[in-house]
């Protein structure tokens, strides 16, 4: 799976000019990827939710709840017959739209390319969303 360099979309809105400049809103940044939603709006959108929630916009409670309700569904992590998870660089996955969490991260897949400000490719893929079919 090749690795694309991504922001979302974040760069239309914010400054990018240091590394520290990229961190904290991975969240946001695999939503508005992976369901070709502009930046800012996926940003408004979850801000709102975790105030309502009262909770910060990247706590899970808060981006589970926002994907559920734009029609994606979490899915347990897909394993190898041997039981183990695969690596996001090695995902058996069909074209599409996904948002897979790895351990401390959450990241976007579009048709086949890992999209992200880094690379986590060697990262272990937990649970992830799709849109419901």
């Amino acid at each position: 799976m090749d690795f694309i360099k991504d922001d979302g979309g974040r760069d239309k809105y914010f400054p990018l000019r240091y590394k520290k400049d990229y961190t904290g809103d991975c969240v946001i940044r695999a939503i508005a990827i992976a369901t070709y939603t502009d930046y800012k709006r996926v940003w408004d959108a979850l801000f709102e939710l975790g105030h309502k929630m009262g909770h910060l916009p990247n706590d899970e409670r808060v981006y589970e709840k926002y994907l559920s309700q734009i029609g994606w569904k979490k899915h347990k992590p897909i394993r190898k017959s041997n039981g183990r998870k695969y690596q996001v660089k090695n995902l058996p996955i069909d074209d599409g739209s996904y948002i897979f969490i790895t351990q401390r991260h959450v990241t976007a897949i579009t048709e086949r390319e890992h999209r992200d400000t880094w690379n986590c490719g060697n990262w272990c893929a937990n649970s992830y969303y799709k849109l419901a079919e």
